[in-house]
């Protein structure tokens, strides 16, 4: 007979329920809990046969748990967070959401996700990883310039900063507003550094992924826009048509409708922000360089409606193109056959660097900013004793 079993996974512990509906009421449900570890998850799995039927919510190892119980299991079903939220009872307990997953499960209606495969799951990783510490190197690099200009010295906006580290030292700035700035800098060259170990790694991971080799003939598009493309639609098949890519993508128009309104707003946004920012910035490329359907499209609709709800139209639809060449396999028909080489050549470029060592960064950065700190807060002691 079948087994049905819902899991609801914890940082610490999973608490799981097994439903047996054959049997009397009362004797149907059996909760038990186990330690959210490797060697718990084996000996669980171990237990489990192909009558097995094992529902979770997504969290942060939900991808792994499926991937060590699919071998033992009939089925492994993922299920999406929001859509369960929506057919809560409001009752919150780890007993109710474990019982309510494996009664789901037994009666097939379990709102699953899409289980990406493992080099896709890891080329997502890593983007969000790399987002994440650009993002940080950019709020620094802010810090810094913001410093500087409270004293009047202009910073551009596009600046290397190990090359302002070296300037900084001979900038006329109080002892304090030095140390500042330049631990400030020190850190933003070492995410630097990472950032950049992490953008060849990605395209070591999808030099050889024919969806991003094509995704690189759209003019416009980069290797990491292609990867994140790529990485974040995953299978092209698993979406009926263009309005769900678009609503995946939270590009979708906000709409508010009774009765006789109907009203279209601004973009939902509920989709995936790290595609849609991405995408976002690839059309700025696209809108000055492409001389194809994607570039008459945005002067078209900028004349009527403005640069900046034509460019998030152009969004959209390049979103649409690239979903549709993935299904067809077909290049973009407006291609300039020398900017795609060009970027296929540099993509191998970028597979052949060495990124720069952490080691590196250990050994000779940051031991020269403990010694700047130590060396300026020296002298600073030394000025306020003869002030004194």
């Amino acid at each position: 007979m079948p087994r049905y079993l819902g899991l609801d996974v914890h940082q610490r512990y999973v608490h799981a329920c097994e439903f047996r509906p054959e049997l009397p009421e009362g004797q149907q449900e059996r909760h038990f809990r186990f330690p959210n570890t490797p060697e718990a998850w084996t000996a669980f799995a171990a237990e489990l046969d192909r009558e097995a039927v094992v529902a979770l919510e997504v969290t942060g190892n939900a991808f792994e748990v499926h991937d060590i119980l699919l071998p033992h299991a009939g089925k492994v079903l993922v299920a999406n967070p929001v859509e369960l939220k929506r057919l809560g009872s409001g009752r919150h307990t780890d007993r109710v959401d474990a019982a309510r997953l494996a009664k789901m499960a037994a009666l097939g209606i379990v709102p699953t996700v899409w289980v990406p495969p493992q080099l896709m799951r890891q080329v997502r990783r890593l983007l969000k990883t790399r987002e994440r510490l650009d993002s940080q190197r950019r709020a620094l690099l802010n810090q810094a310039r913001a410093a500087l200009g409270r004293h009047g010295i202009p910073v551009p906006r596009r600046v290397d900063p190990a090359v302002l580290l070296e300037r900084v030292g001979r900038m006329p700035l109080p002892w304090g507003e030095r140390v500042a700035v330049q631990a400030t800098l020190r850190a933003a060259w070492a995410l630097e550094a990472q950032v950049e170990a992490l953008t060849v790694e990605i395209a070591r991971q999808v030099a050889d992924v024919p969806e991003v080799r094509l995704l690189l003939t759209i003019t416009g598009v980069g290797l990491l826009t292609a990867a994140t493309i790529w990485a974040k639609l995953g299978d092209p098949w698993r979406f009926r048509g263009p309005k769900q890519v678009a609503r995946y993508a939270g590009l979708d128009p906000s709409v508010e409708q009774s009765g006789e309104r109907d009203r279209r707003g601004r973009i939902s946004r509920h989709g995936d922000r790290l595609l849609r920012q991405a995408l976002v910035e690839a059309a700025w490329s696209v809108a000055r360089h492409d001389e194809g359907e994607l570039g008459r499209f945005y002067r078209r609709l900028a004349a009527k409606k403005g640069a900046k709800k034509a460019l998030v139209a152009l969004a959209r639809k390049l979103l649409i193109v690239a979903w549709r060449m993935l299904r067809t396999g077909e290049s973009y028909r407006a291609q300039k056959p020398a900017t795609a080489q060009r970027k296929l050549v540099g993509l191998q470029r970028l597979v052949r660097r060495q990124p720069a060592d952490w080691e590196v960064i250990r050994r000779e950065v940051l031991p020269g900013w403990a010694q700047a700190v130590e060396g300026t807060t020296r002298r600073s002691g030394e000025e306020l004793e003869r002030a004194s």
